[in-house]
C-alpha cells in the first residue's frame, strides 16, 4: 500500500515515518487494505496529526488615531495571521490569530511584529474563523 492511498482511505494525513510503522503492520497482516485501515482506527486515533505548515501573512491595521500609517507616513501598522480561506460569498480572506509560539519564530526569523513598508491585506477584508467583521479593540 502506498502512502498517499493509505491517507484516502483512512482521511487523514500521516508522516513518513508514522507511515513506516503502520506499513510494516500491513505487510504483515493477511487484511486487504481497507480492511486494515478499519483495524487499526482506534490506533490512529492517539497517533498526533503531523503539523502543517501555516500560510502566515501580513494584516495591515488601524493605529488607536485611526491611522493605517505611522505620523512619518512611512510604516504600517502590520499584524501577522494565518491565512485559513476565503469566504467565496464575500471574497474576503479567513484569518486566525497565531499562536505566541509562532510569534516567537518570526520574532528569531528578525521579523518586525508592529510596523512593516508593506502587508498583504488590510483588515477591513477579512473575516475571523466565525466568518464575522475584524473588530479593533483599543
Amino acid at each position: 500500500m502506498m502512502k498517499h492511498e493509505f491517507e484516502e482511505i483512512a482521511k487523514r494525513e500521516v508522516t513518513d515515518e508514522q507511515f513506516e510503522a503502520i506499513e510494516k503492520l500491513y505487510m504483515n497482516s493477511t487484511l486487504n487494505k481497507q480492511d486494515f485501515v478499519k483495524s487499526i482506527r482506534p490506533m490512529l486515533k492517539t497517533i498526533p496529526e503531523p503539523e502543517k505548515e501555516k500560510n502566515i501573512k501580513k494584516m495591515c491595521v488601524r493605529d488607536r488615531s485611526g491611522y493605517m500609517k505611522t505620523p512619518n507616513e512611512c510604516w504600517y501598522h502590520i499584524v501577522y495571521v494565518e491565512l485559513v480561506d476565503v469566504d467565496i460569498k464575500t471574497g474576503k480572506f479567513i484569518v486566525k490569530a497565531l499562536e505566541d509560539k509562532d510569534l516567537e519564530k518570526l520574532s528569531r526569523e528578525g521579523k518586525d511584529l508592529n510596523l512593516n513598508t508593506s502587508f498583504d491585506f488590510d483588515y477591513t477584508q477579512c473575516l475571523d474563523t466565525q466568518h464575522r467583521e475584524i473588530e479593533l479593540i483599543a
